[in-house]
Order: C-alpha cells, then sequence, then structure tokens
C-alpha cells in the first residue's frame, strides 16, 4: 500500500515536471521551428513578454508563393509574428510572391535579397521599416507601395530591382537613402513627396528609363550621384524655394537643355547657383 502511495506520488511529480516543461515560456533569443502550409519555418523571440518573434533564416528551397502567418503556437504559446528578420529568404531565388500578415512592422536587411523569381509581395498596414538591402536583385518585382506607416527605408533596400515600374512613396518618409533605387532600369517616373529632406548618394543613379523628376517644397540637399546616369529625362521639376545642395555628378549624364521648373522667384537663383546652374532652360511657377 505505501509502496503504490510513493508510486503514484513520484509518478504525479514527474508529469507535473513534463507539463510545466511543456508551457516554459521562451526567453528573448531562443529559437524554434513551426510548420506552416507545408514550410517550415524558424522563429526567434525578440520581446518575450508580449510574445513577438520574427522569422529567420529558413532552410530548404522554396518556391511559388510564400504566406507568412500572423500567430503561431509552440509548447502551447501563441507568438506573434511581427518581423521578417536579416537574411531571412536571402537567395530564395524559385519564390514567386510572398503574403505577408498584418502584423509585419519590420522588413529586416537583406530579407529577400537576390529573390530574382519575386513578382508581388504586399505591404501590410503596421509596416514602419524596411531594412538595409531588403529586396536587392529583385529582379522580377515590378510595383511596390510605401505606405503611410513606412517612415525608414534602409540603404539599397530596392537596388538592382531592375523590373520595378513605379513606387509610391509614403508622406512618412523624409530620407531616401543611398543606392535606394540604383540601377532599377524600368522605373519610368520619380515623385518625392513634401516630406523628403534628403536624397542619398546614387539613390536613383543608372534608372536609364526615368523621364520625369519632380522634387516637391522640402528637399534640402540631393547626394552625389543621385540620378546619374538618368539619361532619358525630359524634364525636372524643384519647387524648393532654395536650391537643394548638391554635387558636380548628382545630375551626370542628363542633358543640360532640358526644361527645369522651379518657383518663378528663385529661378534666378537657381540658374546662378553651383551645380544647379549647369541646366540652361529654367522655367518659373506660381
Amino acid at each position: 500500500m505505501r509502496f503504490s502511495t510513493i508510486f503514484v506520488s513520484f509518478l504525479f511529480t514527474v508529469l507535473f515536471a513534463i507539463a510545466l516543461n511543456g508551457c516554459t515560456k521562451l526567453d528573448e533569443g531562443d529559437t524554434f521551428t513551426v510548420k506552416s502550409d507545408g514550410i517550415v519555418f524558424q522563429y526567434e523571440v525578440i520581446v518575450s513578454r508580449m510574445n513577438y518573434v520574427r522569422v529567420i533564416p529558413v532552410s530548404g528551397d522554396l518556391s511559388g508563393s510564400v504566406t507568412i502567418p500572423p500567430t503561431v503556437t509552440y509548447n502551447g504559446e501563441k507568438y506573434v509574428v511581427t518581423q521578417i528578420g536579416e537574411n531571412a529568404f536571402r537567395g530564395c531565388e524559385s519564390i514567386t510572391s510572398v503574403n505577408l500578415p498584418n502584423t509585419i512592422m519590420i522588413i529586416g536587411a537583406s530579407a529577400f535579397f537576390d529573390c530574382s523569381a519575386l513578382e508581388t509581395i504586399n505591404t501590410p498596414r503596421p509596416l514602419s521599416e524596411i531594412g538595409d538591402f531588403a529586396f536587392y536583385g529583385c529582379t522580377s518585382l515590378k510595383n511596390f507601395r510605401l505606405d503611410a506607416s513606412i517612415s525608414v527605408l534602409g540603404k539599397g533596400c530596392f537596388r538592382e530591382c531592375a523590373a520595378l515600374q513605379s513606387v509610391k512613396f509614403s508622406s512618412s518618409i523624409t530620407e531616401i537613402p543611398d543606392e535606394a533605387f540604383f540601377g532599377c532600369f524600368s522605373l519610368g517616373s520619380i515623385h518625392c513627396p513634401s516630406a523628403v529632406l534628403r536624397i542619398g548618394n546614387d539613390a536613383f543613379g543608372s534608372c536609364v528609363k526615368v523621364k520625369e523628376i519632380y522634387l516637391d517644397r522640402s528637399v534640402q540637399s540631393i547626394g552625389e550621384g543621385a540620378f546619374a546616369g538618368c539619361g532619358s529625362v525630359e524634364s525636372i521639376t524643384c519647387l524648393t524655394a532654395t536650391p537643394p545642395a548638391c554635387s558636380t555628378n548628382t545630375f551626370e549624364g542628363i542633358r543640360p537643355d532640358i526644361p527645369i521648373t522651379v518657383m518663378i522667384s528663385s529661378a534666378e537663383n537657381y540658374s546662378k547657383t553651383t551645380h544647379w546652374n549647369y541646366f540652361s532652360n529654367y522655367k518659373g511657377t506660381y
């Protein structure tokens, strides 16, 4: 009888320990894998008190359409997927589309680097940041909408997206960083909204099909080679009252006789300002 009682007590202790271990909450930096729609995703805990996780580099060859789940359950705990981590899908050359959940806030550096077959990806509402070189070399990506929530773009984030035809900038973006759209050979026009203060070095370099550049009233500086190699440009509009600071090669390769539209009160100032005086055909507007 006593043996039976001891055995039952021991068994209860073991089962309790197993159950407790199975429900242990993960700490920040801990990783785990969960299979969703036939794909094994790997996750890393980034904010343990909120159960926030990010997708980290996946293993195996992925192809076709990939859907990231908004939440995943592991060991009885529910986790919210808020980030696509650095290099998460780097080199997945057969992915054609990605569906991101409305929980994603950040796309990390090089997350989709060299996903050369990627044609479409949505922009979730909470998305606020796109990391350095996030879509570098996504040569099949044709359109991307930078929604109002997006305020930070990383260096070279869309570099050499050769098929990218249009980008709609959000009103929250104050800087277009270095090399952001360098080598986007299919881009037809550039429209920088009023919030943009700085255009980085080589930001739109070698965008050979751009025909129109529109810079709203707030641009203060334009980096080296920002529009270099944009030889198809037919007109530039810059509504900043004071000519933005720029460099010798900012407009290298653009014809000097194309029409440059500025505020009528600023036309003379532009025509006499270093680097802006490269252009000869100024037109005033109100």
